[in-house]
C-alpha cells in the first residue's frame, strides 16, 4: 500500500514537473519571439535619424537669405546687404582699429561720422537726427570679468552717437550699440566692423522713410569695446542721453559671420523676447543657451553687461557665433562673413527696431516689468516663447502625469510576472543603472580625451570636428549599449523582455521627471529641457500608440516608428541646443587657457550628450537578439577611427588653410623689465621674447623652434610673477607655462612708461597718501602690492574701498590690478593717489609694477618678432606687441 501511494506521489511529481518544463519552454519561445528585433536595423535607423537632424542643423544654420542689391527700384524699408557690405570693406580697410590707434580715433571715427552726415542730409521730412561725438573718461570695477575683477580707468574714448526721433521727440528712447574697435592684428570685420555696417544702412532706412516711431531710435557706435567695455560705460554713465533710454540691443560677435543669436535677455522683462519672436523673421536664441552663459564658463563678454549694471536697462544681446576660428585674428576679414549673412542680420534688427518703435511696453511695461521668459527657437523659422510661469505649472503638469503613469503601470503586473518583484522597486534598480552607465561612460570618455592628449594627438577634433563622432560618440554609445546588454544578460533575464523594456522606459520617464522637479524648483528656464523628455514621449507612446495600434511591439516597423515619434520633438530641440553649443565651444577651446584639459571637457560635454539623446533609445537592446555582433562592428570602427587619429593627419589638431583657417593662436610678446629700488636706481634688467601659451597644448607641438627650444620656462619673480599681463588672467594662461628667450635685445618704445612720486603726507594718523604720475602709451596696466605691514585702505582711482584681485593657486600675494587706457591723447599725464595704513612695522610702502602695452602703430611689431614669427608654422597665428615691465619700490 504504501509503495502505491509513493509512486502515485511520485507520477503526480513528474506530471508537475512536465507542466512546469513546458512552461519555461513557452516562455523561452515567448522571449526568443520578443528578442528578435535586428540591432544594425535598429540603431541603425536611431543614429541615421539623429544624423538626419544634425546634417539638417549644418545645412540650415549654414543658408541665408538672397542678399538684397541696391538699385533705384529698391523699396525705402528694405535692408540691402550690398550697400552694408560696402561700410564693412571700407571700415576694415583701416586695418586693426586698438582703442587709441589712428586708424580707430581718426579713420573709423571720420569714415562714420562722414557717412552718417551724408544720411542726415537726405532725411525725411517727419524725422529729425542729432548727432553727437562723445569724448569720455572715467573708471569703473569689472567683477567677475573672465572669472577676475579688475579696475579700469579712461580717458578720451570717443562714441559717435545718434538719435533719430519724429518731429515731436518722445521722452523715451532704446539703443542700439556696435563697436568699432578691434583687438591688435586683427582687421575685426566679424568682431565688430560687420554690426557698425548693419547699423549704418538701417540709419538710412529709418532716416529716410517715412514710418512712424513711437520712441527714439539711438546708435551708439563705441570706440573702445575691446579695451574691457570701457566707452560703454562712459556712455550709459555719462551722456545726456542716456536716462531717456528704456532698452538696449547689443550687437557683438564670438566668430565671423553665420546666424545672430540672442544669447542674453533681461534682466526680468520678458517682454523683449516676445518683441523679438514676434518681429524678426529668423529668429535663433535659446534659454539654455543664455543660462550656460551665464555659468562665466565662455572667456568673453560684451557691452551688455555695462549696459545692465551700470545703466540698470534691460535688453537683447545678439552675436555671431559661426567660425570662431577667426576671433581675434588677422583672418577676420570681410571674405570669411558670408554671402546674406549681412542680409540676414538687416533683416532681423530692421523688424526688431520698428517692433520697438511702436511697442507701447517700452515706456510702460506694467506687469510685464518682472518675470522671465522661455523661448526656444525651431531650425531658425520660428520661435516658441511662453513666460517661465506657464512653464512652472507646464513642467509639475508633467512630472505629476509621469508618477500617475508609474503608479498605473506598477497595477498591471502580478509579483509573479515579475518574478518575486514588485514594479516600482524593478523601476528604481532601472533608475540607478542608467545614472550609474550616465557616470561610468563620463569616466571613460574623459580618460579616451586623456589619453588622446598623451599621445600627442590633443584636439584632434579641433578642425576635423567629425572625429568627434569618431572617438567619443561611437564609444560611449558602444559602452551604454554593453552594460544595458549586461544588465540584460544577468539582472533582467528571468523577466520577460518587453517587460524589461517597459521598465526602462519607466525608469527613462522617472529620471527626466526628477530632472524636470530640480531645474523647477532651482528656477532655472532650462527646465524646459528635461521636460520635453518626460510629456511628449509619455503622451506619443503610451496614450496616442497603444490606442491606436495597442499591439505595436510586435512589430520591428511599429515599434520604430513610435520610438522615433515618440522621442523626435525632443531630439530635435536637444541637437540644435547641442549643435549651437559645440558651434561656439570647439573654436573657444583653442583659447581656454593653460589650465583646462579640452580633450577632457569635450570628450565630458559629448558624453553627456549621447546619454541624454539615447536614454530612451536604448532601451531597444532588450529587444534584440543580435547586440554583440553589433557592439563588435561599433569596436571595429572605433578601433580604425582611432588608427586614422593617431597616425594620420586627421588627428592633427591645426590647419592652416587660408580658405578656412583654424589656427592655433601664439601670443609673443618682446618684453623689456626693469626693477628699481627704493632709490630709483636700477637693481636687474632683463629683455627678449615672452611667449604666452592660449591653449593646453602650449610648445609642444613646435618644440624644435629655435626661439622655443633656447628658452626657459618663466619664473615668478615680482608682483604678477614679474609678467606684463594686459588683463589679470593667470589663473587661465598660467605663467608658469610661458616661456621666456632672453637675449636682451631691447625694443624701441616711445613713449616709455615712468611712475614718478609726486606727493606724499599723512592724511589721518597712521595712514599716508602717496600720489603718483604716470606717463607711456595709450595702454598699461599697473599692479599694487602693499608690504608687509601696510594696507591699501583709499585711492582715487574709484570709488570704494580698494579691492584685490582674486589670488592665484600658488600666489599668496595681495594684488591690486588696474587697466589704464586713452583714446585721444590727452593734455596732461595721468595722475592719481594711494592711502595706505600702517597694521604693522613696516621700513617700504608699497611696490608698483607698471606695465606699458605698444599695442599698433611701427613700435608693435619689431625685428625680434619677425624672425620668431617667420619661423612659425603656417597653421600657427601670432598676436605680437611690445611690453614694458617696470618694479617700483616706495
Amino acid at each position: 500500500m504504501e509503495s502505491v501511494t509513493r509512486r502515485r506521489h511520485q507520477m503526480g511529481h513528474d506530471k508537475e514537473d512536465d507542466n512546469l518544463g513546458n512552461q519555461q519552454n513557452d516562455e523561452k519561445i515567448q522571449n526568443r519571439s520578443q528578442t528578435n528585433f535586428d540591432a544594425y536595423t535598429i540603431f541603425f535607423v536611431y543614429v541615421g535619424s539623429a544624423g538626419i537632424i544634425y546634417l539638417l542643423m549644418y545645412f540650415l544654420f549654414n543658408s541665408f537669405p538672397k542678399p538684397i542689391i541696391d538699385g533705384p527700384d529698391l523699396s525705402e524699408n528694405i535692408f540691402c546687404e550690398e550697400r552694408a557690405r560696402y561700410h564693412l570693406e571700407n571700415i576694415t580697410s583701416f586695418g586693426p582699429r586698438v582703442a587709441g590707434s589712428y586708424a580707430n580715433e581718426v579713420q573709423a571715427k571720420d569714415y562714420i561720422m562722414s557717412e552718417v552726415k551724408k544720411i542726415e542730409k537726405q532725411i525725411h521730412a517727419s524725422k529729425q537726427m542729432e548727432i553727437d561725438l562723445q569724448v569720455t573718461s572715467g573708471s569703473f570695477h569689472l567683477v567677475n570679468f573672465i572669472q577676475t575683477n579688475f579696475y579700469s580707468v579712461y580717458r578720451n574714448m570717443q562714441n559717435i552717437v545718434v538719435k533719430i526721433t519724429e518731429q515731436e521727440e518722445s521722452d523715451d528712447s532704446f539703443l542700439i550699440n556696435c563697436h568699432h574697435d578691434s583687438v591688435s592684428s586683427s582687421p575685426g570685420a566679424g568682431d565688430n566692423a560687420v554690426s557698425c555696417s548693419v547699423m549704418l544702412e538701417i540709419i538710412k532706412i529709418i532716416s529716410t522713410s517715412s514710418v512712424k516711431l513711437k520712441h527714439n531710435v539711438i546708435f551708439l557706435f563705441n570706440g573702445a569695446e575691446e579695451n574691457m567695455l570701457q566707452a560703454s560705460h562712459g556712455f550709459i554713465t555719462q551722456h545726456k542721453w542716456a536716462k531717456s533710454i528704456k532698452t538696449v540691443i547689443n550687437l557683438d560677435s564670438a566668430g565671423a559671420g553665420g546666424w545672430e543669436v540672442v544669447f542674453q535677455t533681461g534682466p526680468e522683462h520678458p517682454w523683449l523676447v516676445a518683441a523679438y519672436a514676434e518681429s524678426v523673421p529668423h529668429p535663433f536664441g535659446s534659454v539654455v543657451g543664455q543660462e550656460f552663459f551665464e555659468l562665466g564658463l565662455i572667456p568673453s563678454d560684451t557691452d551688455f553687461r555695462i549696459f545692465r549694471d551700470f545703466g540698470k536697462i534691460p535688453g537683447l544681446d545678439i552675436a555671431h557665433i559661426a567660425n570662431g576660428y577667426v576671433y581675434h585674428t588677422k583672418y577676420d576679414q570681410p571674405k570669411f562673413i558670408p554671402s546674406g549673412c549681412l542680409q540676414r542680420a538687416g533683416d532681423n534688427l530692421l523688424a526688431l527696431i520698428l517692433k520697438l518703435a511702436t511697442n507701447p511696453k517700452l515706456a510702460d511695461p506694467g506687469l510685464d516689468r518682472h518675470g522671465s521668459m522661455i523661448f526656444i527657437d525651431v531650425f531658425g523659422i520660428f520661435m516658441i516663447h511662453y513666460p517661465l510661469r506657464i512653464g512652472i505649472i507646464l513642467n509639475y503638469l508633467s512630472v505629476a502625469l509621469s508618477f500617475l503613469h508609474i503608479y498605473k503601470s506598477s497595477t498591471k503586473y502580478t509579483i509573479k510576472e515579475l518574478k518575486g518583484w514588485s514594479y516600482v522597486p524593478l523601476v528604481m534598480c532601472s533608475v540607478l543603472a542608467s545614472l550609474l552607465v550616465w557616470v561610468l561612460c563620463a569616466v571613460l570618455l574623459a580618460g579616451f580625451g586623456l589619453t588622446m592628449s598623451l599621445s600627442g594627438r590633443a584636439m584632434f577634433w579641433f578642425t576635423h570636428t567629425y572625429n568627434i563622432f569618431l572617438v567619443f560618440i561611437i564609444p560611449s554609445l558602444a559602452f551604454i549599449l554593453r552594460l544595458h546588454h549586461y544588465l540584460k544578460e544577468y539582472f533582467w533575464k528571468k523577466i520577460q523582455p518587453f517587460l524589461v523594456e517597459e521598465i526602462h522606459f519607466d525608469a527613462s520617464l522617472l529620471i527626466w521627471s526628477i530632472f524636470t522637479f530640480i531645474l523647477t524648483t532651482s528656477g532655472l528656464a532650462s527646465s524646459f529641457m528635461p521636460m520635453l523628455w518626460t510629456l511628449p514621449p509619455l503622451v506619443i507612446r503610451e496614450y496616442v500608440a497603444n490606442n491606436i495600434k495597442p499591439n505595436w511591439k510586435s512589430s520591428l516597423h511599429s515599434y520604430l516608428v513610435v520610438s522615433l515619434a515618440s522621442s523626435a520633438i525632443p531630439a530635435v530641440v536637444t541637437m540644435e541646443v547641442f549643435f549651437g553649443m559645440f558651434s561656439l565651444i570647439i573654436p573657444i577651446m583653442g583659447r581656454s587657457g593653460t589650465e583646462l584639459s579640452p580633450d577632457v571637457a569635450i570628450a565630458v560635454i559629448t558624453s553627456l550628450f549621447v546619454c541624454l539623446y539615447s536614454q530612451y533609445l536604448v532601451g531597444a537592446n532588450y529587444l534584440c537578439h543580435n547586440l554583440k555582433s553589433f557592439l563588435m562592428f561599433l569596436a571595429s570602427c572605433f578601433a580604425v577611427a582611432v588608427l586614422l587619429v593617431l597616425f594620420t593627419p586627421l588627428g592633427f589638431p591645426f590647419s592652416g588653410n587660408p580658405n578656412g583657417p583654424s589656427p592655433k593662436r601664439v601670443l609673443p610678446f618682446h618684453m623689456q623689465r626693469k626693477f628699481h629700488n627704493e632709490n630709483g636706481s636700477v637693481t636687474k634688467a632683463d629683455s627678449g621674447l615672452w611667449i604666452l601659451n592660449f591653449d593646453y597644448i602650449g610648445n609642444s607641438l613646435f618644440y624644435d623652434n629655435e626661439f622655443i627650444k633656447n628658452s626657459k620656462l618663466k619664473e615668478c619673480d615680482g608682483p604678477n610673477c614679474g609678467l606684463p599681463y594686459l588683463i589679470p588672467v593667470g589663473h587661465m594662461l598660467d605663467p608658469r607655462q610661458s616661456v621666456y628667450y632672453m637675449n636682451h635685445e631691447d625694443p624701441i618704445v616711445t613713449p616709455p612708461v615712468k611712475l614718478k612720486l609726486i606727493g606724499r603726507r599723512t592724511v589721518l594718523p597712521e595712514v599716508q597718501r602717496l600720489t603718483f604720475q604716470a606717463t607711456g602709451p595709450d595702454h598699461m596696466t599697473m599692479y599694487i602690492v602693499p608690504h608687509a605691514g601696510m594696507e591699501l585702505v583709499d585711492w582715487s582711482i574709484d570709488r570704494g574701498h580698494p579691492t584685490p584681485v582674486s589670488k592665484r593657486k600658488d600666489s599668496n600675494e595681495t594684488l591690486y590690478f588696474v587697466y589704464y587706457s586713452h583714446g585721444v591723447k590727452p593734455d596732461s599725464p595721468w595722475q592719481f593717489y594711494l592711502d595706505f595704513k600702517a597694521t604693522g612695522e613696516a621700513t617700504l610702502v608699497t611696490e608698483i609694477a607698471l606695465c606699458g602695452h605698444y599695442l599698433h602703430g611701427d613700435q608693435h611689431i619689431t625685428p625680434l618678432h619677425e624672425r620668431f614669427i617667420a619661423s612659425l608654422p603656417d597653421w600657427t597665428v601670432p598676436n605680437p606687441w611690445v611690453v614694458t615691465y617696470n618694479l617700483y619700490q616706495f
